[in-house]
């Protein structure tokens, strides 16, 4: 069996949900080599729901979650 050949049998027995994952990586192999520049690809899965002061109160909310007590670190 060929490198080619095994690259076929693996992409073909990938499950479906981990395949667009393997094509993007392939596409960005093969614009390397003909030396173009890749394109990110983002991908958003969901939303934030949350306290929008959250990056405010980060230090109180490390605080709580540490039992009050004041970390230092060395």
């Amino acid at each position: 069996m060929t490198v080619r050949e095994e690259a076929h049998r693996l992409l073909n027995a990938l499950p479906e949900d981990r395949l667009m994952d393997a094509i993007e990586l392939l596409r960005e192999w093969a614009e390397e080599e003909r030396g173009e520049r890749p394109r990110r690809r983002f991908r958003t899965t969901a939303t934030f729901d949350g306290d929008p002061d959250l990056g405010v109160r980060a230090k109180d909310i490390a605080r709580e979650e540490w039992g009050g007590q004041e970390r230092r670190s060395a």
